[in-house]
């Protein structure tokens, strides 16, 4: 019953992965993003978050902490390494530019419906990571 009960609550609060790739028509490059957020008590202890790995069976993970920049430029340099294989170059030869990279945490506790956060630092904590990049 308590197995059900955290799995449950874990859906409800899961985080998300998302790679996105876009051409730039001006310049024939693509834009890459890659993003990930999780949900973790007392800032430390994951609780979900997205699934960042290659070929996931699930897109959210449980106790488990993917959001790290890590795993977000692990992921950035595999959607260059496609990049590369379409537009029949090396990897070698495909040049990144205008990194940018996005940090996001919130350790007040947030319920729904309400507009002022509860006063309850980290119990309850959300963080983001994300990490742009044009690739020629």
């Amino acid at each position: 019953m308590i197995a059900l009960l955290i799995l449950a609550s874990a859906s409800i609060i899961s985080g998300c992965f998302s790679i996105e790739r876009g051409h730039l028509r001006h310049s024939g490059n693509d834009h890459i993003l890659v993003g990930n957020y999780g949900w973790y008590l007392f800032h430390c202890i994951p609780v979900a978050c997205g699934n960042a790995s290659e070929n996931p069976w699930v897109p959210f993970v449980t106790f488990r902490d993917d959001v790290t920049m890590d795993k977000i430029q692990s992921r950035f340099m595999g959607e260059t390494k496609k990049f590369a294989a379409e537009s029949g170059r090396r990897l070698e030869d495909v040049k990144i530019h205008d990194l940018a990279y996005s940090t996001s945490e919130s350790v007040m506790l947030n319920i729904p419906g309400f507009q002022i956060p509860l006063p309850i630092p980290y119990l309850l904590t959300y963080r983001e990571v994300q990490l742009s990049g044009v690739v020629e």
